[in-house]
């Protein structure tokens, strides 16, 4: 059975790293197994909205205020309404956080599990 899953991590690319790397190449390999990946990140240099990148995997930058090292500040209840928007509308069955200094992976892990959903 196919899944729904989204990556959140505050690393991704353009920023070059070990973390953006291995997100991207799981999830590369998870769509050609079959299963349908989104990437949830903050924005970067303007960056925002959604964007595609190959093999249709799909990055939402959302426009959240960015402290030190490409990490964001966190906002526990201010992440909800865009994450749980994102989540329906992608139908999302697992959420899967990457970085242990990434405040939007917890916060999204958090949130997934209020809202019952696999992480």
């Amino acid at each position: 059975m196919p899944y729904n899953i989204a990556m959140v991590s505050d690393f991704f690319f353009p920023q070059p790293g070990g973390v953006e790397s291995h997100i991207y190449q799981l999830s590369q390999k998870l769509i050609d197994r079959g299963h349908k990946v989104i990437i949830i990140t903050h924005q970067y240099d303007g960056r925002t909205g959604i964007r595609y990148l190959t093999n249709g995997l799909k990055v939402y930058h959302v426009p959240f205020f960015v402290v030190y090292r490409e990490t964001t500040f966190p906002t526990v209840f201010s992440f909800f309404p865009i994450f749980r928007n994102i989540v329906i509308r992608e139908k999302i069955h697992i959420v899967h956080g990457h970085a242990s200094l990434s405040s939007l992976c917890h916060e999204a892990i958090l949130h997934a599990r209020t809202m019952g959903l696999r992480t």
